[in-house]
């Protein structure tokens, strides 16, 4: 791009481009919402003309905004907005006390919902009396709550009954309605089992939808996030976003897994062939929804992901199913694949993650090679022999959510599956050595209320509990540099949403998508990377959080 009057410089800070040709700057010029000229501070004051907005970084550290690649958005904010909190840590007392005040609350919605219940109040919620315990503070309110993976859920009687789950209610595929000795639902819901109760939870309204979808931009812009990918989006969804895009709201670039196959929570079939056919003249200029999800196990939590081997919590419990056999796994990508849609499959467990490398390996055979890139979403517990077909056969790992420290849930994990074998999980050094793609995103709501990429970042780079409530570090040999974390929130998820040619990095002809840290995270204690704040956030180059 040639040399343009610059409109905005920022200048008298610390630019970290994540662009390889020049990865170091002192100044950055943006028109038009592009960047013009990146480089040293007389370089670019030289674009300076009348009328120049100059903004001094006061010696700040100014890099891309970060780029989610794994959230669910929509679903995420309208709980954040619209639900009672609960603690992962919470036990099982603690949370008949919140959800007691819940109910006691008017606020207009019969249902109450709560997000998320861990492992101790699980434990709690499998023994005889859980169900009446929760029936007793309800106040004749349906209550469902969620487990903090997803899941899973808790529903009290009442709830139960609206969505006619009784002691004749059969498993439903892929899925499990918890009863007692005498043939009861004891209020646990496993995986689809919590189907028909969440289904039946009254919709918010399409107001409500679109404030909550104008809410979650704000949100991720003041977390430093310029672009996000949706994890499961429906067709309600887009048509949201879109709205957001046409009125010049969207500011982040968007993209979308559609919700393309039945192994999805919101998969509805006339929907899907709608979304599917018409995916692109669904999207505005910054949205891209040439992808597709799908879900092949659960987690280990639960003990639903799928294993090479078995439990060491159960031992001698029947391995676990997947939702799609090999054959029709294949056959699935496949079909996305000759529509050059790419698909990001949920695998966590070592058996079903060799299954989407078997499946995406028969893909390329069948289709040839120059297919879309598929995703492997999860993936922590790929054995070491798979991690170098990742990049054998172009398959993204898309690793979230931040498990990859000692904390609450991953405790959990390790409690279900071994200490030996818990050990070995989130390899993420052997896998960026392999060469493979990876990227680094959240899940949310999956493990907490709240969003924070810089603990997530923090605990890549020391493997430790950035919040200090856990002690030790987990593989600590698998950490990794500052410099090369910070590819895995930025440029790298750019690029898997196909939009690396437009943003990513601070880089001539791209996209002005850049924030202002309280902090260089390259000269700072690496426990110090938890604590960072947002000063501003620029998307096109207008400032969309925070100030100068």
């Amino acid at each position: 791009m040639p040399d343009l009057a610059a409109e905005t410089i920022l200048h008298n800070g610390v630019i970290r481009t994540m662009d390889a040709a020049n990865p170091v700057a002192e100044a950055l010029a943006v028109a038009g919402g592009r960047i013009v000229k990146v480089g040293t501070t007389a370089e670019v004051l030289a674009l300076r003309k009348e009328g120049t907005n100059l903004i001094d970084l006061g010696g700040h550290m100014l890099m891309p905004g970060l780029i989610d690649f794994h959230v669910h958005l929509l679903s995420s904010m309208i709980a954040r907005l619209h639900t009672t909190a609960l603690d992962t840590a919470d036990d099982f007392d603690t949370i008949l006390r919140k959800i007691g005040e819940a109910c006691t609350r008017g606020d207009g919605r019969d249902w109450v919902v709560a997000n998320s219940y861990g492992a101790l109040a699980l434990r709690r919620m499998r023994e005889p009396g859980a169900l009446s315990a929760l029936d007793a503070v309800s106040r004749g309110r349906p209550v469902v709550m969620q487990h903090l993976s997803g899941h899973g859920h808790f529903a009290n009687s009442v709830a139960l009954q609206i969505a006619g789950i009784d002691a004749a209610t059969p498993n439903p595929p892929d899925g499990e309605i918890v009863k007692d000795a005498g043939g009861h639902p004891t209020g646990l819901l496993v995986e689809s089992g919590a189907w028909r109760v969440t289904a039946a939870i009254p919709e918010l309204s399409a107001a409500g939808k679109a404030e909550a979808a104008r809410a979650s931009i704000g949100y991720l812009n003041s977390l430093g996030i310029t672009g996000f990918a949706d994890a499961a989006a429906s067709l309600e969804m887009l048509e949201f976003y879109r709205a957001l895009d046409d009125a010049g709201a969207l500011t982040c670039w968007a993209a979308f897994h559609l919700a393309l196959s039945p192994t999805c929570s919101n998969y509805a079939a006339d929907e899907a062939r709608s979304m599917r056919e018409r995916r692109r003249e669904l999207c505005g200029p910054h949205m891209n929804a040439d992808f597709a999800k799908i879900f092949l196990d659960g987690v280990p939590s639960l003990r639903t992901a799928a294993m090479l081997a078995p439990y060491a919590s159960a031992p001698d419990e029947v391995p676990v199913a997947t939702s799609l056999t090999l054959d029709e796994l294949t056959d699935a990508i496949a079909d996305f694949d000759r529509d050059g849609i790419g698909v990001k499959v949920h695998a966590v467990g070592d058996r079903a993650i060799r299954m989407v490398l078997d499946a995406v390996a028969q893909v390329r055979r069948r289709n040839g090679r120059g297919g879309p890139q598929h995703q492997i979403a999860h993936g922590q517990f790929i054995a070491a022999a798979d991690i170098p077909r990742l990049a054998k056969l172009n398959i993204l790992h898309d690793m979230c959510p931040p498990l990859w420290h000692p904390n609450s849930a991953s405790r959990t994990h390790e409690a279900m599956v071994g200490i030996e074998r818990y050990a070995t999980v989130w390899p993420v050094r052997d896998i960026l050595a392999s060469g493979a793609a990876v990227v680094a995103a959240s899940d949310w709501r999956t493990i907490a209320p709240d969003l924070d990429p810089w603990e997530a970042m923090c605990g890549l780079v020391t493997r430790r509990d950035p919040t200090g409530r856990h002690e030790g570090a987990h593989a600590p040999g698998q950490a990794l540099s500052v410099a090369e974390v910070l590819p895995l929130y930025t440029s790298n998820p750019a690029t898997a949403m196909r939009l690396g040619h437009r943003t990513g990095r601070l880089a001539p002809g791209l996209s002005a998508d850049m924030i202002m840290l309280d902090r260089d995270l390259m000269a700072i204690d690496p426990m110090a990377i938890a604590k960072t704040r947002v000063l501003a956030t620029w998307f096109e180059g207008r400032l969309v959080h925070g100030s100068v």
